[in-house]
């Protein structure tokens, strides 16, 4: 079966989807061709040796060994700190395309494509990057949960590459290994869960903030119950904490947060305080419940030294884990999350 994913609305592609292929891992086959440039590195060498080129890792989506390479990859000198428009920019977007093909996600950007271009307020192209896993239940199929995470980071700054590998390689690695982990399995989640990799973000939540005004047809804002977002997740160590900003009592993800805690043990999670700048402010200023995890970077916060070799992989996993779980039951949950957004406002930052 093929899919238009341009000319068939979300709700009817998911329809077809739920009556076709219930129980399928994978939707059969691509839903659109996505260009081939999109695993050609920007100096036309093929993409092969990066991580997910092809398709491989395949095994678990949190081994620290593939936590470890694909971070090293984004966070790498070739890439130069990822800044919008750059080369690295271009390679970074290429890698998480590939790799959201390689899941049998469903393009959702612009013209079939996995992404969403816009220019930056500096005049630099760059894109987000959507791939979306449709929802299984026609009744709440089209409620959409989005896990996102910025791509991009500071590029070079005053002769240093600044690797952004704890802000923010780890927080695509990890949307990729909780798109990995909740795509491959037989029963999909009830509601449509979009993976979003924003540009961006560090010049002031640039891609977030055009995503949210220029949501794709199929992805309308009205229809998004929930936001998790990762951003920094990768320095565990420096507090012992992850913070689960914006889990405010009462809210859906509090409750799973604290359904789940025996079974993370291993991290220490702080819930409830509101969050700081990062991509979930658009989602949240319109009034979208947002679940922000984050964990404090230290001295090497926006510095040269935030390097790959530095961030704690086996906590990172478990967070991935943790928020695979929430996740999953945010997107299969019985209650009616459209009613949470209707029901109440909540606090966007202010908090760490």
């Amino acid at each position: 079966m093929s899919l238009d994913f341009r000319r068939t609305t979300l709700a009817g592609a998911l329809a077809m989807v739920a009556a076709s292929c219930t129980g399928s891992a994978t939707l059969p086959g691509t839903l659109t061709d996505v260009a081939d440039a999109a695993t050609i590195a920007p100096d036309g060498t093929s993409d092969a040796s990066t991580p997910g080129s092809d398709c491989g890792h395949e095994g678990d989506p949190f081994a620290e060994v593939t936590l470890r390479e694909r971070v090293a990859f984004l966070s790498s000198n070739a890439l130069s700190g990822r800044s919008p428009g750059s080369s690295g920019d271009l390679s970074a977007r290429a890698s998480i395309e590939s790799r959201f093909r390689c899941l049998g996600l469903t393009p959702g950007g612009d013209d079939g494509s996995y992404a969403q271009a816009f220019v930056d307020d500096a005049g630099h192209a760059t894109a987000n990057l959507i791939g979306v896993l449709p929802g299984s239940d026609p009744l709440v199929a089209s409620d959409i949960v989005v896990v996102g995470a910025h791509h991009d980071h500071l590029g070079i700054v005053r002769g240093s590459v600044h690797p952004g590998a704890n802000d923010n390689a780890s927080g695509v690695t990890t949307l990729l290994a909780i798109a990995q982990a909740i795509s491959s399995v037989a029963t999909r989640p009830r509601r449509t869960i979009a993976f979003v990799a924003f540009g961006a973000e560090e010049s002031g939540l640039e891609g977030s903030k055009h995503y949210a005004a220029n949501a794709p047809r199929a992805l309308p804002m009205d229809r998004v119950v929930y936001m998790v977002n990762l951003d920094m997740v990768g320095s565990y160590g420096v507090e012992r904490t992850v913070y689960a900003l914006g889990s405010f009592p009462g809210t859906p993800a509090r409750a799973l947060l604290e359904a789940h805690a025996a079974e993370h043990a291993t991290i220490h999670v702080s819930l409830g305080e509101p969050g700081d700048e990062s991509d979930h402010v658009p989602f949240c200023s319109v009034g979208i419940p947002h679940l922000f995890l984050w964990t404090p970077g230290g001295s090497c916060y926006h510095a040269a030294c935030d390097t790959a070799d530095r961030l704690d992989y086996g906590p990172m996993a478990e967070i991935g884990h943790l928020v695979t779980d929430v996740t999953r039951d945010l997107a299969s949950s019985t209650s009616d999350l459209a009613s949470v957004r209707r029901s109440r406002q909540f606090t966007c930052t202010g908090g760490r």
